[in-house]
């Protein structure tokens, strides 16, 4: 291979390189800001998203044109296969965002005295849009209550369920709006001692302290805090402490 081409391929895939940057940046910006803000980020593994769409962004399209690329090709040729290059790398951008996209957290569903983080593709495995769930809930992310009524036909439907590893928390026949069972769900919050040695890091909203109420929340990799008001509106999502 001639001094040449190599230069002439490292420019090609330099020149494809800093279009990816570009793209990149904007990708971050959707996973930083729009899927994944704090402290989803840390506490759902958006790193984990930033690192496939990088492999797929900042990698693969930059490799395949410093393969490929050639400038002692008819010109005809050079647009064809910079045409199929694109075209792979954007069919990778798209599924790997919708992979991501999908893994965003969407609800806070309280399950035993819990919150629990939900993401949208369990919601897709059970043919569930988003906006179905609107009655349940208005906040973003959703505030949702979930319970069982022990019946057999309800149990038999959980493990059903779970058999295709859609946690009970995710499961919206148990569903049932929040502001609806103020009580069941108020009554869950952490102890008063918890709550006064840690208000100092929780923006009650300008709320009175008598109203705000704080739980114990689970995210993929890290403990959070859900605080309301006393009627059930969500005021701010915190790490726990």
């Amino acid at each position: 291979m001639s001094r040449d081409l190599v230069r002439a391929k490292l420019k090609a895939a330099g020149i494809h390189f800093l279009i990816s940057v570009l793209i990149f940046i904007g990708i971050l910006y959707l996973i930083l800001v729009e899927w994944y803000p704090e402290p989803f980020f840390t506490a759902e593994g958006g790193w984990n998203g930033i690192k496939l769409m990088a492999a797929v962004d900042l990698v693969l399209g930059p490799t395949l044109t410093l393969i490929i690329f050639n400038a002692s090709k008819p010109k005809r040729e050079i647009i064809f296969d910079l045409s199929v290059i694109a075209a792979v790398q954007v069919s990778a951008l798209i599924w790997g965002g919708l992979q991501v996209y999908s893994e965003r957290p969407v609800a806070f569903v309280m399950w035993e005295g819990t919150f629990y983080t939900v993401t949208e593709d369990y919601y897709d495995k059970q043919d569930i849009r988003l906006k179905e769930l609107a009655s349940y809930s208005d906040e973003t992310p959703l505030i949702i209550y979930a319970e069982t009524d022990h019946s057999v036909a309800q149990l038999e439907r959980i493990q059903e369920y779970n058999q295709k590893k859609i946690p009970p928390y995710a499961q919206v026949h148990l569903y049932k709006s929040a502001k609806d069972n103020l009580e069941m769900v108020l009554s869950q919050q952490l102890d008063e001692e918890w709550i006064l040695k840690n208000l100092g890091n929780v923006n009650t909203g300008g709320f009175a302290e008598s109203e705000v109420y704080v739980f114990e929340a689970k995210a993929k990799y890290e403990d959070l805090r859900v605080v309301l008001d006393s009627k059930a509106n969500l005021i701010e999502i915190i790490k726990a402490q």
